[in-house]
């Protein structure tokens, strides 16, 4: 999609936050795939854009409850194929990853945001306008491929942070494909009904310059919160 990738080199204090969380696992990973999680410089931005061919909810009884998630930028209760979306990925304090994410749908157009930081050595991920959902993700490197594993979920609401049963699973798996092209793999299961949502498809994405600093939702981004 793009016809350059050029960037200035990236200090060792600049490390993305799934380097300093992979540590030596990070250099097992396809080209591709860190230069996607990895560092993104100062003044530049990550952008991909691709389609899914097949995303969103997939048990209509929760149609009620995701349309809510939907107006907090959490998830969607849309479902459809060949769904084109794009990811614009930015760094902030502390080298923590900002992402926004957008589905065109034939009807209608979805956005999800998350901020991604390490908290304790572990990587955590707060998704929706003001970081509503908190997910604790275990990752590991797989043949260049990165799993991701939920292994704790958390509600925050009003500056309190409630920890949440395992009532869902969630997984994402990234791998390179073949012309720079990268694919995702998004599910959240529950336990004796299934998938319930989830997203794939493939995507292209590369390093461009900004002219604007990266905005941070005063709650998702606020690291003295306590846990």
């Amino acid at each position: 999609m793009f016809s350059s990738d050029r960037r200035p080199p990236v200090r060792p204090d600049e490390r993305s936050v799934y380097e300093r969380v992979l540590g030596e696992d990070f250099a097992r990973l396809h080209p591709q795939l860190r230069r996607y999680f990895g560092a993104i410089p100062r003044g530049f931005e990550g952008v991909g854009s691709g389609s899914f061919r097949e995303a969103g909810l997939r048990v209509r009884v929760l149609r009620p409850m995701f349309a809510v998630l939907g107006r907090r930028r959490i998830a969607f209760a849309e479902r459809g194929t060949e769904v084109p979306f794009r990811v614009r990925n930015r760094s902030g304090p502390d080298g923590m990853r900002v992402a926004a994410r957008t589905f065109h749908f034939s009807g209608a157009t979805r956005e999800m945001s998350d901020v991604i930081r390490v908290e304790r050595g572990r990587l955590v991920d707060r998704i929706g306008t003001d970081g509503e959902i908190e997910v604790e993700l275990a990752l590991r490197v797989t043949n260049g491929r990165l799993l991701m594993r939920s292994r704790r979920l958390a509600l925050r609401v009003l500056g309190l942070r409630l920890p949440l049963p395992p009532f869902v699973t969630v997984t994402l798996e990234e791998s390179a494909g073949e012309r720079g092209v990268q694919q995702v793999v998004l599910r959240i299961v529950a336990p004796l009904v299934g998938e319930i949502y989830g997203y794939a498809g493939t995507f292209t994405y590369a390093h461009r310059p900004v002219a604007t600093e990266v905005p941070v939702h005063s709650r998702a981004g606020d690291s003295g919160e306590r846990r």
